[in-house]
């Protein structure tokens, strides 16, 4: 009788925990930041010089032009 007891308290105990709750919650949020973006130009200077060369014009306006596309500018 005794372990019919023991098995019965035993049976109780396991039933008595199945019945409680458990309630887990995580935490999903996410924190994106934007750092600032530093940026550094070097300019050769060279280079800047052959291409102003380049790029300017050898002559006078009216060697360019003609006198109709002056006309036009103006």
């Amino acid at each position: 009788m005794k372990t019919f007891i023991a098995a019965v308290l035993i049976a109780v105990m396991v039933a008595a925990t199945g019945c409680t709750r458990h309630h887990v919650t995580a935490d999903t949020t996410h924190r994106v930041e934007i750092a600032p973006i530093h940026v550094t130009v070097d300019i050769n200077l060279k280079v800047q010089k052959a291409l102003d060369d380049a790029l300017s014009f050898q002559g006078d306006m009216n060697e360019i032009f003609t006198a109709e596309e002056l006309e036009q500018l103006e």
